[in-house]
């Protein structure tokens, strides 16, 4: 299931980047708010089925820390965005969510490649946490960013997407495969 929810949630990104442009219609504008809570819904989805997979958190080895640590931060930073989506969280914390969405990536692909039978999925999900950031970093709507460009805030955002499609199918074959 979560493999699934990762390949939806990158899915419903790329559409959010695809339709979102200033002047869009009504119809179109509705479809993209619908597809910006649906991301960070099933992308948390996605997170619980990677942190199915990781090693288990009785252990006190730097594995297990970092994969506990980036589920925290990394399913905080989806429910940050839902509940501003939604309205629930006030004024919005911009780029924060993302901030912690992708620094969750990060640890628990660091924690899934210290673990043999689960290099190819943490590889996978540590190159999504790195397109993620760069896309953020280059973002000229962002507060921090260190070099804006749009194009490559563009290319890195699909490639984002992308990766997070494979981790979502590599998620599920490598459960199929237990």
């Amino acid at each position: 299931m979560g493999g699934t929810a990762a390949v939806l949630a990158g899915l419903c990104y790329g559409a959010v980047g695809y339709f979102h442009s200033p002047g869009i219609s009504g119809y179109t504008g509705a479809l993209v708010s619908v597809l910006s809570v649906a991301f960070p819904a099933l992308l948390l989805g996605g997170l619980l089925g990677l942190h199915a997979r990781l090693p288990d958190a009785t252990q006190t080895d730097f594995a297990s820390s970092a994969g506990i640590v980036g589920f925290v931060f990394g399913c905080f930073g989806a429910v940050l965005r839902i509940a501003w989506k939604l309205g629930l969280g006030g004024t919005e914390t911009t780029f924060f969510w993302w901030v912690l969405l992708l620094a969750g990536l990060t640890l628990m692909g660091l924690a899934a490649s210290f673990r043999g039978r689960l290099r190819l999925l943490g590889a996978v999900v540590s190159i999504s946490g790195a397109l993620g950031w760069v896309s953020v970093l280059t973002d000229p709507a962002f507060s921090g960013v260190l070099v804006p460009m749009r194009p490559v805030h563009v290319a890195f955002a699909a490639a984002f997407c992308l990766s997070t499609v494979v981790w979502g199918a590599v998620l599920m074959v490598s459960r199929e495969n237990r």
